[in-house]
């Protein structure tokens, strides 16, 4: 097995582990990287699905496994910041690091109606109903006006969601957090970690990011000025700069 760091790139919601792309060219240069589709996901199957984060992180730990991977670094975007969290406190001895981009520890109102109005308008309508806000939800996801570049990602969530009950699961693992939030455990965390921000983040504002920093001991924080939700595409140079920085600071620690 390679003697080079290892990382595991977690997606977000309606994704696939094509978003990395730009930040899997960068950190295989130094680092041993996997990207992975979760559960219910480009494709990964939905399979025995319970609605919950905890499930994310054990298919997390059988990935590590399977791939002889680990301790890791783990590089997790959005939902995919919240597996990576859970992953942590359950998986300690496994997980080397932490960076945490544009994600949250908790699901506020506002967040709670997004997600249960997706669940009735998945359920009552398929794959089909959830296309139509695609366009919405995509561009929402940038500052920038760069049509091309939130065209890409659009797509990218277009193909990303093949089973609707893959999506609906997902949706209600982020429920969860409404009621039961990470906040209160974060404080078990002892392991290196970089919380990322986006300055204009319309989903996971950077309170929500200083809130997960706050919680961590020892947690550094970064906000990327001028962009929005989808930082490893707006500042994707930033982003790689960040992560491979603070892996070299705590290569040793």
């Amino acid at each position: 097995m390679s003697n080079q760091p290892s990382a595991v790139l977690i997606h977000g919601l309606s994704e696939t582990r094509e978003v990395w792309w730009r930040q899997v060219a960068h950190l295989e240069q130094s680092m041993r990287v996997v990207a992975y589709d979760i559960r219910g996901f480009g494709s990964s199957p939905t399979g025995a699905a319970d609605g919950t984060v905890r499930q994310f992180a054990d298919d997390l730990g059988q990935l590590l496994s399977a791939f002889g991977t680990g301790p890791a670094w783990l590089v997790g975007f959005s939902m995919g910041g919240v597996i990576a969290q859970r992953f942590a406190l359950d998986f300690p001895q496994l997980t080397r690091g932490l960076v945490l981009v544009a994600s949250s520890c908790s699901v506020g109102r506002a967040g709670q109606e997004f997600f249960h109005h997706r669940i009735e308008q998945v359920t009552g309508g398929g794959l089909e109903s959830l296309a139509k806000t695609n366009d919405g939800d995509a561009r929402g996801c940038f500052y920038t006006d760069n049509e091309e570049l939130i065209n890409e990602y659009k797509q990218l969530r277009v193909g990303a969601v093949r089973d609707p009950a893959g999506y609906v699961n997902a949706c209600n693992a982020m429920l969860s957090l409404g009621e039961n939030p990470l906040t209160p455990v974060l404080c078990a965390i002892g392991c290196p970690t970089l919380v990322v921000a986006g300055e204009h983040d319309p989903y996971c504002p950077p309170k929500a990011s200083k809130m997960i920093s706050d919680a961590i001991p020892g947690a550094e924080l970064e906000i990327i000025d001028d962009v929005g939700h989808c930082i490893q595409f707006e500042a994707s140079d930033a982003l790689n700069e960040h992560i491979a920085a603070f892996v070299r600071r705590h290569k040793d620690t």
